[in-house]
């Protein structure tokens, strides 16, 4: 079966064969920004790039919501700050 992303109260995750192997999450804070707090992925998952594909739903969400993005989780920060 194939991966299921999906989207849910403050988070993204991942789901195959109805057990859930990945999650993103996030925080709206007040109007106009939101922190990524977390990520993880199974083990058995790792290296397939599923963290970045839920990290691009999540910064697409946030900007379509014009919010400022301000990660905080590791795998965030290696990603968005330059």
């Amino acid at each position: 079966m194939s991966l299921l992303y999906l989207e849910a109260s403050n988070r993204f995750y991942v789901s195959k064969d109805n057990q859930e192997i990945a999650e993103m999450t996030f925080t709206r804070i007040g109007e106009n920004k939101a922190t990524i707090d977390h990520t993880y992925i199974d083990p058995n998952y790792r290296g397939q790039g599923i963290a970045d594909k839920l990290l691009n739903l999540v910064v697409k969400t946030l900007q379509q919501e014009n919010r400022e993005i301000i990660p905080l989780c590791s795998f965030a920060v290696k990603k968005l700050v330059k």
